[in-house]
């Protein structure tokens, strides 16, 4: 999409302007249409560089289909909706490299880019698929399976450096294990291995977990889960 002039020849003013703004407005149709728009490109830090607030190209031609004013029809904000469509093709132009190069990315690497500004408008699919890379096949061994995760249905004799988990909420409320088929509700304890730095959760309520640490049930900590969303829950390793 190029830059137009204000006027071409014979074209009057009113029809230049309109013919500027369904451009813009066909192109946020297109951008509108990809999934990764609302929750990846306008949180992108190529969007960051435009440094204006989004236009909205339709009102301004029903504006003037209607024949009333046009109100955020200006220069300025035309000019905005055209810097977003450039950072757009800049940012689909990112999204498709870095997402394909994620797929060699170690679990560190990938946890390294994630707190990166290179994340701000990368896909969560990206993210997912490449962490999918990194998921064991075929059986796990005894070895394995001891430093998982696991739901007690009552407290166990606690373990140095293990750490455990309890949801507070009603009984009805379950929280997952992101990327396993665990699920605690407030009834479980959930213990954590000493050698796990972070874990994904998914509530189906609004909940709080409390955090204890090792033999003597040192509380450590309360995180908050949003509903159906992942909380991550993160730990230094020493």
């Amino acid at each position: 999409m190029s830059l137009p002039a204000s006027s071409q020849g014979p074209v009057s003013e009113s029809q230049s302007f309109r013919q500027r703004w369904t451009l813009v407005a066909q192109k946020f149709q297109e951008m509108e249409a990809n999934p990764d728009y609302a929750t990846s490109f306008l949180v992108s830090r190529e969007l960051r560089a435009c440094q204006c607030s989004r236009p909205d190209p339709w009102a301004v031609l029903r504006g003037l289909d209607e024949g009333k004013s046009v109100e955020g029809g200006t220069d300025a904000e035309w000019r905005c909706g055209f810097c977003m469509v450039q950072k757009y093709t800049q940012w689909q132009e990112r999204v498709s490299q870095q997402c394909g190069l994620m797929l060699t990315l170690s679990s560190f690497e990938l946890e390294r880019l994630e707190k990166s500004d290179d994340a701000h408008g990368l896909p969560k699919r990206c993210f997912e698929r490449a962490r999918s890379m990194h998921k064991p096949e075929g059986g796990v061994s005894a070895k394995t399976e001891a430093l998982q995760p696991k739901v007690h249905n009552a407290l166990v004799e606690r373990k140095d450096s293990h750490r455990y988990l309890r949801v507070v909420a009603g009984p009805a409320c379950m929280v997952s294990v992101v990327g396993t088929e665990l699920q605690f509700s407030s009834r479980d304890w959930l213990e954590i291995p000493p050698h796990l730095t972070q874990l994904r959760l998914k509530s189906t309520c609004q909940a709080t977990v409390e955090v204890y640490k090792g033999t003597k049930a040192e509380f450590e900590r309360v995180e908050h889960l949003s509903i159906g969303e992942d909380n991550f829950l993160r730990w230094e390793k020493k």
